[in-house]
């Protein structure tokens, strides 16, 4: 439970007041049955009705005091744990963002979900009960017991019997519930990874009509969880009767030879009775820490994987780099660059080589899987090298701090994403909020440049119009135009489109290009597209084939020096033709 004391500490004053209040609680709850012992001893037996009064007003007392006590113990321990948990899901969120791409390739999204959500939301209660449970049981179990010892030192003995036949149990029930309640989280980050996915997937879904086939993939992982956790939690339930049976047996047996005691007369009815009343309370308080123990079992298991998270570090390391330049011209050089997404993998790109210079367009174009989306994600070292490095203004770019880095570099990538809010928030992303306003004019000019801007202004409420998650109340193109926006208006010297127009016709693809071209004097563009009509005026294309540059030059060059240009040209230009 490291984990749920390292993140208690800022919250000190409510988790050490929290305990103290329970204390008070206590004490008054061990003073009720030797009160009441007084009662049917003292006053009853003797008819005297003013100390029973006088005693009953004290436990009237007692009670109250002690509900001050609990109710106190109750919000300030809720204060502890829910901040607790606050802290940890913006830790554990911060963590997630800091963690490189290769980290996140590890990890499954729904899995990471769990781990922010359920998991955190076990630590928090379990934390809450350790507050009230882990200060009132021992306490009441070591007041019970000195308490029925002052009574009867004889009929104490029993304790001798009960209290191991419930430590056993209590152990036995720990060993096999942990590895359950792991097994438990496992099972649930598989239904959340199934509901992501279908979330995301809800169209494909659909045009598919794959709804049954889905339902029973989901059914499957659901009864997966739900079996996992009856048996969890039957495990931890069948402590409850065992330790009843133990309880009731306790009580028997002490009425048994309580009642031989009172023949003796060696004990009073009212002590019998309060004996009885600590009894319940220490087997209780027992089966109460049982219940603690079952609860912290499994949010051992979620700290486990909450570490996990915590303690991952970056694949990428920028720490101890000097601070690159304030403006960079955007020159990239390439020098014999290998990369592969796996350790001792097979290389997606194999010892490339280019160079661009600033203001310049570089267009790469390939076939599927040639390594064009790899090749960009590198510019702003979203992976590391295997092999080679990538210079910017000569520097090489693991050399720069990556925050440093990517303030250089602008990206819209293969697979647009745009954030829920309005579409000035989405253009102006790289800026704080209270920045935004003062860029009104930039704004405009990029979504101008992206051909968005007609659009955008003959919305109801124009730039400030809301986005739905993920832009679903938008078209691809529409989507890939305020991504291209949001790229331009970052500013950086080095923009990077990777596949950016594959949505939008060719006629607005063509005019997007011109823009990008008018205003390209201190911008250097690097360009992946399928479609040759977007990158035959580019003062240089790259032909990727297998992850190696197959050809290199201008649009004219390469139809007379490249076969595969040559093929995907006129492939191309006679689909057009067709159509």
């Amino acid at each position: 439970m490291k984990t749920i004391f390292q993140y208690l500490k800022p919250y000190w004053f409510f988790a050490i007041t929290a305990p103290l209040m329970m204390l008070l609680e206590v004490f008054m709850d061990l003073m009720l049955p030797a009160t009441m012992a007084k009662i049917v001893d003292e006053g009853i037996a003797s008819g005297n009705l003013n100390l029973v009064l006088n005693l009953g007003v004290r436990m009237i007392i007692f009670t109250l005091i002690a509900f001050v006590g609990g109710s106190g113990c109750s919000i300030l321990s809720s204060r502890a744990s829910s901040g607790l948990g606050a802290d940890l899901r913006r830790d554990l969120f911060g963590r997630v963002l800091s963690l490189s791409h290769r980290n996140l390739d590890e990890l499954e999204t729904g899995n990471l979900i769990t781990r922010l959500t359920n998991d955190v939301a076990q630590l928090e209660e379990v934390s809450l009960l350790m507050l009230r449970i882990m200060v009132r049981a021992p306490l009441q179990i070591v007041g019970s017991l000195v308490m029925a010892i002052i009574i009867s030192l004889k009929l104490s003995s029993l304790f001798i019997f009960f209290v191991p036949a419930l430590l056993v149990v209590m152990a036995i029930l720990l060993k096999v519930a942990y590895p359950l309640f792991f097994k438990v989280q496992e099972k649930l980050d598989r239904v959340n990874i199934r509901l992501q996915e279908n979330l995301a997937g809800k169209r494909l879904v659909k045009a598919f009509v794959r709804e049954d086939y889905e339902t029973e993939k989901f059914a499957a992982a659901n009864d997966e969880l739900s079996r996992t956790t009856t048996r969890a939690n039957r495990t931890a339930m069948s402590a409850n009767p065992i330790m009843q049976v133990i309880l009731n047996g306790g009580i028997i047996a002490a009425l048994w030879f309580g009642a031989e005691l009172i023949d003796l007369g060696a004990l009073k009815i009212g002590a019998l009775i309060a004996f009885i009343n600590y009894l319940r309370q220490l087997l209780f308080s027992l089966m109460m820490f049982s219940q603690l123990i079952m609860r912290v079992s499994r949010a051992q298991a979620s700290s486990v994987r909450i570490q996990e998270v915590l303690k991952s570090k970056p694949y990428l390391d920028d720490s101890g780099k000097e601070k690159g330049a304030d403006e960079s011209k955007g020159a990239l050089e390439f020098r014999n660059v290998s990369f592969s997404y796996r350790k001792k993998g097979d290389p997606v790109l194999k010892n490339l080589s280019f160079t661009v210079n600033p203001g310049e367009t570089l267009a790469v174009i390939g076939a599927t899987g040639s390594g064009k989306s790899s090749l960009v994600n590198l510019i702003p070292r979203f992976y590391d090298l295997d092999e080679g490095e990538i210079l910017l203004d000569g520097k090489n770019i693991a050399d720069f701090p990556l925050g440093d880095l990517r303030h250089q570099v602008a990206v819209v990538p293969q697979k647009t994403l745009l954030f829920s809010g309005t579409v000035r928030e989405n253009i102006l992303f790289h800026y704080p909020k209270a920045e935004q306003g003062d860029r009104e004019s930039l704004m405009k000019k990029t979504a101008a440049e992206a051909d968005i801007a007609q659009f955008v202004e003959g919305l109801p409420e124009g730039y400030d119009t809301d986005i739905n998650q993920r832009g679903v109340n938008l078209s691809g193109g529409q989507k890939q135009r305020i991504a291209i926006a949001r790229a331009l208006a970052k500013e950086a010297p080095v923009v990077v489109l990777d596949d950016a127009t594959s949505a939008v016709d060719t006629a607005t693809e063509r005019q997007i290009r011109r823009a990008l071209k008018s205003g390209q004097a201190d911008r250097t563009l690097i360009i992946v597209a399928q479609r040759i009509s977007g990158v035959m005026d580019a003062d240089r294309i790259l032909v990727l084939e297998d992850g190696q540059i197959s050809a290199s030059g201008t649009h004219e060059e390469l139809l007379e020096t490249s076969p595969l240009y040559n093929e995907i040209y006129h492939t191309q230009i006679d689909e057009e033709a067709l159509a």
